[in-house]
């Protein structure tokens, strides 16, 4: 007998969903080598709130920070950097244990944002600069939430941990700085994040 042949529709279809994977997986970052440098990190003040806890926490948190800014915008959400300190490896400290906090730019905040994260427990506080630190980029996408967010963490923490065994850096506190949101010509977002691992102990 002779062998069956592909019907050209399902061909067609699987292709179409490769390509379609395929693009998703790109916008993902998938195919992205992260670059690891050494930079200067700049001076930020910045309005923050201290927790205790496994990562899984860090999303919720941020997103209560921007449901707070929010309140003073209608509801929405201006485009401003927000930063994420995390002060303990999660790799080998116990869950109950990771110190981390969450904060927005003060430069960016308005008198009444800055009122409002006051009183639910947002502190002043100065993120000293310094002349070297371990950098690496990601571009976070919102668009795709917390899979753009576990992409960057799977992709950039590996590159940065493997430049510093290989330099021999004793590596600190690590910081993620989201840049100010950005839209393309199809109205998609993104957002420049930079990340940092101090070279020192208790920099930040």
């Amino acid at each position: 007998p002779k062998p069956v042949q592909p019907r050209p529709m399902l061909v067609t279809a699987a292709v179409s969903l490769l390509l379609v994977l395929l693009a998703f997986l790109a916008t993902l970052g998938y195919f992205h080598t992260p670059q690891v440098t050494v930079e200067p990190v700049p001076v930020t003040r910045i309005r923050y709130k201290h927790y205790t806890g496994g990562m899984q926490k860090v999303g919720p948190a941020f997103q209560a920070l921007c449901k707070l800014i929010g309140e003073c915008n209608g509801g929405k959400t201006p485009s401003m950097r927000m930063l994420g300190l995390y002060y303990d490896n999660p790799d080998t400290t116990p869950e109950e244990k990771c110190r981390w906090a969450v904060g927005a730019v003060e430069e960016d905040l308005s008198e009444e944002q800055k009122e409002i994260l006051g009183k639910a427990g947002y502190k002043e506080f100065l993120v000293e600069g310094c002349a070297k630190a371990v950098r690496t980029q990601w571009t976070f996408r919102p668009q795709l939430g917390f899979m753009s967010i576990l992409m960057m963490v799977w992709r950039c923490y590996p590159a940065m941990d493997k430049y510093c065994k290989e330099k021999k850096i004793d590596s600190g506190t690590s910081m993620e700085y989201y840049q100010r949101c950005q839209k393309n010509f199809l109205g998609l977002s993104r957002v420049p994040v930079n990340l940092y691992y101090a070279m020192s102990k208790d920099l930040w």
